[in-house]
């Protein structure tokens, strides 16, 4: 892959995503020629390792290429994260089989195919809060038969893979959990359009319906028992959790911009511009403070990360583990960019909540993060559990 300035093409590509980003939004239609742009970028095997043909992207770079694309479009920059974060993780800890790895990083270098894991369902909610997939996948003569319906499919119009999570029962003991990939021609698959948000309306997360749905044998890619941790787990939440944040802190940012360049330009009754009052200025200078703080966050735990190689560890007494800065990071950015948004609505005030203005999508489009693992709750609790329940360091010598 040719060595790019990779944020600089993103850029490049948000200006673009920019222009059409109210029509799909007030349509809810998915943005398929942003994605034919990012693929014919070569941005489709970002993450992909270099020895699969990729362009083997740092996780720093990765989510310095979700902030500029989310200035342009929050639900593009978050959908086309779904497949990012993928390779990446994957990079790091390498959980599928050579066969089905080979063939996704193939798919995504050659062919420009998109993939995506499928494992939400209504009554599941996130996989990541331990639940049971009713998605269920029967062993038959030459394979599989799968039933269950996902939720939060996103980019359904465009996925060529669909990792599933499901369970296989076995008789008199517990049920294993499995990952397959699927195509959306395979037989009994279809798509249902529900997406319907509130923000990032553009990102077609519509829900996938198994209706005995019959694979062959390969297409078991993963299989592990319910009581075993997922292989996946920390390198997936750590390019997840601070994809999200990046996202969101690029959309942010775009608020932001539109507040200031607002205030560079208002005259109220002929007088002068309203970057002279004091309140707007107070809420800039805020909203930068908290978009600052935001990107150190990010960096410090995408260093940390970096450094311990995903290790639970103390980086030192008194410091919170990787995995527990990397909640830190995705929650208080969340926090601080909402609040941010917020700010900037205010700046601009009551045309702010006209379709016609971008900041009102902002403000919808800032939330959404929320609701994406680590969820605020649980990642509360596992900085509370480091505190309160896990060991306490050893006293030194002369304590």
């Amino acid at each position: 892959m040719p060595d790019l300035d990779w944020p600089a093409a993103a850029r490049e590509l948000a200006a673009r995503f920019a222009e059409r980003a109210a029509r799909h939004d007030r349509e809810g239609s998915f943005p398929f020629e942003n994605f034919e742009d990012l693929r014919a970028a070569g941005f489709f095997a970002l993450t992909v390792a270099e020895d699969r043909g990729g362009a083997g992207a740092s996780r720093r770079t990765f989510l310095a290429v979700q902030e500029e694309l989310a200035r342009g479009d929050g639900s593009t920059a978050l959908a086309f994260m779904m497949h990012s974060k993928f390779f990446g993780a994957q990079r790091e800890s390498l959980t599928y089989p050579e066969r089905w790895y080979n063939e996704l990083c193939r798919g995504a270098v050659q062919d420009g195919w998109l993939c995506n894991t499928v494992a939400t369902e209504e009554g599941l909610g996130s996989p990541a809060g331990g639940g049971l997939p009713d998605t269920v996948a029967v062993q038959v003569e030459g394979g599989w038969e799968i039933t269950g319906r996902k939720t939060f499919t996103t980019m359904a119009p465009l996925l060529h893979y669909f990792i599933v999570l499901g369970r296989i029962d076995n008789p008199g003991g517990s049920p294993d959990i499995a990952q397959f990939v699927l195509y959306r021609d395979d037989p009994g698959v279809r798509i249902v359009e529900t997406w319907d948000a509130l923000g990032m309306r553009s990102t077609a997360s519509h829900d996938f319906v198994m209706e005995a749905c019959r694979v062959p044998a390969d297409r078991l890619a993963t299989r592990r028992p319910v009581n075993q941790a997922d292989p996946r787990g920390a390198p997936g939440m750590a390019w997840f959790a601070l994809g999200v944040a990046a996202t969101t802190v690029g959309v942010a940012q775009a608020a932001r911009d539109f507040a200031v360049a607002f205030a560079r330009e208002r005259t109220p009754n002929s007088q002068q511009t309203i970057k002279d009052y004091p309140g707007v200025r107070n809420r800039i200078g805020r909203i930068d403070l908290l978009l600052q703080r935001s990107r150190a966050l990010i960096r410090d735990a995408d260093d940390a990360w970096e450094t311990s190689h995903g290790s639970q560890r103390r980086a030192s007494e008194g410091q919170m583990s990787a995995m527990n800065r990397v909640a830190a990071a995705k929650i208080d950015t969340l926090n601080n960019c909402i609040e941010a948004v917020d700010l900037a609505m205010r700046v601009v005030g009551g045309v702010s909540l006209l379709k016609k203005n971008p900041i009102e999508r902002y403000y919808r489009d800032v939330r959404a993060g929320l609701h994406n693992p680590p969820i605020e709750d649980r990642a509360l609790e596992m900085l509370a559990r480091a505190a309160l329940d896990e060991p306490p360091p050893p006293l030194k010598a002369n304590e």
